[in-house]
Order: C-alpha cells, then sequence, then structure tokens
C-alpha cells in the first residue's frame, strides 16, 4: 500500500508543470514563514500575559500580607475587629481586580483546611487535597491548577496574623481572552496576507513561466524536425533574454549545418550512382574479358593438341617415310586448322588487351571517384566537428546558467530546471553528431578499404596486361612457326626426294611448335585464373558501390527529418 501510494505521488508529480511547483514552492514557504512567525508570537504574547498576572497575584498577596500585618500591629488586642478589617481589605483588593476584568476569589488555608472569605463565599471552587498539600508545602508562591474543568491561576502567601496561609483565586478566562483575541487577529492577518501574497507571487510565477513554456513549445517543434520558427520571448529578464540569443544562435548554427549535410548527402549520392554504374560497367568487361579467355584457351588447347598430333606424326614419317606421303594431305590440311586457330588466337588476344586498357582506364576514373567521395566525407566530418563545437558551447552555457540559478538561491531554482534541460538538449545534440561522425568514419573506412582495393587490382590489371603481350608475342612466334610449317609442307610435295634430308629439321620444328603450344596453353590458363579473379574483386568493387549508395540514402533518409 506504500508503495501504491509512492508511486501514485511521483506520477502526480510527473503531471504537475514547472508554474503550478514553483506556485506551490513559494506558497508553501510563506505560509510556514508566516505560520512561525504567528505563532510563536501568540506563544511569546501568552508567556507574558501569564508572567504578567503571575507577577500581579504575587504583589497583590504580598501586599494583602503588609495590610494584614499593619491592621495586626493596629488592633493587637480586637481580633474580631482585626478580621473586620481584613475582610474588608479583601473587598477593596476584588473590586480593584474587578475594575481591570479580572475576577477572583479569595481563601485562607489553616490546619490543612482551606476557608473562603466573606466575599467569595458563594464560589464554586473546591481545592484538592493535593493541591492543599503543595500550597501548604510552598507557603508562598503562584501556581496554576484545575477545578471541575476550569483552569486557575492561584497566588498564596504565608500570613502569621491569620495563622496560615493567604490564597488569590482567579479563572484563567479572566486574563487569555485577550491572548485568543490576540489569536484570532493574528489568522486573520495571516489569511489575508496569504491571499495578496498569492496573487503577487502569481504574477511572478507567471512572468517566469510563460517564456519558459514558448521555449518549451519551440524546442518540442525543434526535436520534431522544425528548425524554420525563430524564438520570440518579450522579457526584460536578463537570463531568459541572454538564453533567447543562444537558443536562436544555436537553431541558426543548426540550420546552415543541416543545408550543407543536404547538400554533401546529395553530392554523396550522385557519386554513389556514378560508382554503382561504373562498377556495373567493369563487371561486364570482366566478363567479356572471362568469355575471350575461354576462346583463347580452347585455341590453345587445340594447337597443343595439333602440335602434339604433329610431332607423332614426324616421329611416325621417320620410321614409316613411305607412309607420310599418303597423310601429307591430311597433314596440309591440319596446319591449315591450326593456322586459321592461331589467327583467331591472335585477334582475341589483341581483342583482350584492348579490353584490359579500356578496364585500366575504367579503374582509373573509379579511384577518382572513391577520392572524391573521401574528400567529400572529410567536409562532412568538418561540419560535426562544428556541431560538437556548438553542444560544447551550449553545455557550457548551461552550466553557466545553472551556476547563476544558484547564486540567484530559491528565485533560480525553475532557471536551474531550465538549464538542466537546455544541457541535456546539447549533450543529445553531442550524442547524435558522434553517431554521424561514427557513420562518416565507417564510410571513410570503406572508401579506404575500396580504393586500396582499386589500387591492387589496377596493378593486377597492369600486370594481367604484361602477361597479356607476352603471351602475344608467344602467339606471333606460334603464327611465324605455323607459318614456316606451311610453307615447308607447300615445298614437301614438289621437293618429295629432298624431304629426307629436310625430316629431320622438320622434327626439330615440330618440337619447337609444340613446346610454343604449351606455352600457350599455360599462359592462357594463368590469364583465366587472374580474369576470374579481377570479376571477383569487380564483384566486391560492385557491392561496395551499392553499399556506399545505400549509406548515402540512409543519411539523406536522417537529414530528411528536419527542415530548416
Amino acid at each position: 500500500m506504500k508503495k501504491r501510494l509512492e508511486n501514485f505521488a511521483e506520477a502526480f508529480s510527473h503531471k504537475l508543470n514547472l508554474g503550478t511547483r514553483l506556485l506551490a514552492l513559494f506558497f508553501t514557504l510563506l505560509l510556514l514563514s508566516i505560520a512561525a512567525v504567528g505563532f510563536s508570537s501568540y506563544l511569546k504574547t501568552k508567556d507574558m500575559a501569564i508572567k504578567t498576572i503571575e507577577d500581579r497575584l504575587a504583589r497583590e498577596a504580598e501586599l494583602m500580607g503588609y495590610i494584614a500585618e499593619n491592621l495586626k500591629f493596629v488592633y493587637v488586642s480586637d481580633e474580631a475587629y482585626f478580621k473586620q478589617q481584613l475582610e474588608a481589605s479583601v473587598r477593596s483588593q476584588q473590586k480593584k481586580l474587578q475594575s481591570d476584568g479580572i475576577d477572583s476569589d479569595f481563601f485562607y488555608l489553616a490546619d490543612n483546611k482551606i476557608t473562603p472569605f466573606k466575599v467569595s463565599s458563594k464560589t464554586d471552587a473546591t481545592f484538592s487535597r493535593d493541591t492543599i498539600n503543595e500550597i501548604t508545602t510552598m507557603k508562598n508562591g503562584v501556581i496554576h491548577i484545575e477545578m471541575n474543568g476550569i483552569d486557575y491561576t492561584a497566588a498564596f502567601q504565608e500570613m502569621k496574623e491569620i495563622s496560615g496561609v493567604y490564597v488569590v483565586l482567579i479563572p484563567a478566562k479572566a486574563y487569555m481572552s485577550d491572548v485568543h483575541a490576540i489569536g484570532y487577529f493574528m489568522i486573520a492577518a495571516i489569511v489575508v496576507s496569504l491571499s495578496a501574497a498569492s496573487a503577487i507571487i502569481s504574477l511572478f510565477v507567471r512572468k517566469i513561466t510563460k517564456p519558459l513554456n514558448l521555449l518549451r513549445n519551440t524546442m518540442r517543434e525543434v526535436r520534431e524536425g522544425n528548425l524554420q520558427n525563430p524564438l520570440e520571448i518579450h522579457t526584460e529578464i536578463p537570463e531568459i533574454v541572454s538564453l533567447q540569443k543562444s537558443y536562436n544562435s544555436m537553431i541558426e548554427q543548426m540550420r546552415s549545418l543541416l543545408r550543407e549535410l543536404t547538400g554533401t548527402t546529395k553530392e554523396l549520392e550522385s557519386t554513389g550512382n556514378e560508382l554503382k554504374g561504373s562498377s556495373f560497367s567493369a563487371l561486364e568487361s570482366g566478363q567479356q574479358l572471362v568469355s575471350a579467355i575461354h576462346l583463347v584457351k580452347l585455341g590453345a588447347e587445340q594447337t597443343a593438341a595439333s602440335s602434339e598430333n604433329s610431332a607423332a606424326s614426324f616421329k611416325e614419317m621417320k620410321d614409316k617415310f613411305e607412309d607420310m606421303f599418303l597423310h601429307m594431305q591430311s597433314v596440309n590440311r591440319s596446319s591449315e586448322v591450326m593456322n586459321d586457330s592461331a589467327r583467331r588466337g591472335g585477334n582475341s588476344i589483341s581483342d583482350l588487351i584492348a579490353a584490359i586498357h579500356s578496364f585500366g582506364s575504367e579503374f582509373g576514373k573509379l579511384t577518382l571517384t572513391i577520392k572524391e567521395v573521401k574528400d567529400h566525407s572529410l567536409a562532412i566530418t568538418n561540419l560535426v566537428g562544428m556541431v560538437k563545437g556548438i553542444a560544447e558551447q551550449t553545455r557550457l552555457l548551461s552550466l553557466n546558467a545553472s551556476i547563476e540559478a544558484a547564486r540567484a538561491g530559491e528565485a533560480g531554482k525553475g532557471f536551474a530546471v531550465v538549464a538542466g534541460e537546455v544541457r541535456k538538449l546539447a549533450e543529445q545534440s553531442a550524442g547524435a553528431a558522434e553517431d554521424i561522425t561514427q557513420g562518416i568514419r565507417n564510410m571513410e573506412n570503406i572508401t579506404l578499404r575500396a580504393s586500396e582495393e582499386f589500387d591492387q587490382l589496377h596493378t593486377e590489371i597492369k600486370g594481367n596486361l604484361e602477361m597479356a603481350g607476352q603471351s602475344k608475342i608467344s602467339l606471333d612466334e606460334l603464327m611465324n612457326e605455323i607459318s614456316n610449317v606451311s610453307g615447308k609442307l607447300q615445298t614437301m610435295q614438289t621437293e618429295l626426294k629432298g624431304l629426307e634430308k629436310t625430316l629431320p629439321q622438320l622434327e626439330q620444328g615440330a618440337e619447337q611448335f609444340s613446346s610454343v603450344s604449351q606455352e600457350t596453353l599455360a599462359s592462357a590458363e594463368e590469364m583465366l585464373a587472374a580474369s576470374v579473379i579481377q570479376t571477383g574483386q569487380m564483384e566486391k568493387t560492385d557491392k561496395i558501390g551499392m553499399k556506399l549508395n545505400s549509406l548515402s540514402g540512409s543519411l539523406s533518409e536522417l537529414t530528411s527529418h528536419y527542415r530548416a
């Protein structure tokens, strides 16, 4: 149950606005201070009234003692006349007290028995045994007693002339009525003072909270993304005027930063689209390159197979010279096929070299694009640094405002709450700037890795270009060898008789042709493997471009929430 009450009180306190809290605080402090002053004044007045009546009753009892002593001295031989005169003196004392508005009764205590004087013979006051014993013990003094539910004050003085103690008894209401009247007057004054002070405090609190509520509404619009409405507060409070100037300056800086960030985001998005298109074109060129290398490989395999068949044929011609003339026509046709294959291989390698040159040019453009993206990200980093500076200045300003509010004491507590809210906004701005900085750093890392991969890929393309040049040289040599073979085959038909002498040379040429074919096949396989790796790297580049495009879209979506 206690936990529920605490939760309810906490929830109720959260619903109270600043003006209600300040008004409740000021009203409570004023009520406590006035009540404390009034109550202490009432208690002081009561104590003074009691002290005054105690002193007077003590003097009255003492005075009656002097009178009894004088009367006893004068009428020492006439006891009855002495008591008569004493009764007259008591009656005179009662009249004097009544003239001052104090009702009184008079008694004398002798032999533990209290007896009223004639002027108090009709009184209803009855002394208890404890009271009689206390008076007997003290003999002189003033006490406060209660009889029949009524408070009394009794002053007593030992009086040897009557062989007892003289007692003066008055009701407490006789002298406390004025004190109660003063208490009622204080209550009325407190109510009037609280009413007037409440009106003044309400005006004062409204003068403070009205500009703060306007600032809160404007900041709520900023939180929802609207930076177009400036803050206009008509007040003469210097702290709020300073806060208004600082807030407007911060909003203007944020609007400028948002415009710069929006423009940079658009440029980054455009660059990402260009990078995506370039990487897609490079990927298509790489795929075409792989297809061309496949054709070169097939030609090289055919050439290698043909060269091996030619070498076997030359060995058979050496063993079976007569069979060579029968198969000469077949060898001639095989040489023509090899010549055509070599010619196609030469054309494919030429196209491959041209494609590699074009691919290197495209990668040079991609490298420049990556550098531009890096430069834009550096510009964004500088802008985010400016945001951090503004947020830090705002935090320092809120700290100064908190210090000033602390110096202002109770009157600055409300402003301290506002300064705390401004400090939280500055911390949130710094956190958002830090998130943007982290995103830009990630983008810079991605851009840097992409640039390094592009450089590495460009280097590999140059290596592939050199390998393609060497392959072309080898293929040219192969073409020359094939041409030589074709020429020799043509002359073989006219110089059959000298074929036996040139057969070793043909065998040697066939072996060289086989070696060159194997080298061409190995070069084609290496080019194919390099092209596959290159295609994979281009696919990575395409993924990096897509990721960069996605990052620019996310940044654009983040900035579109704000309207500058």
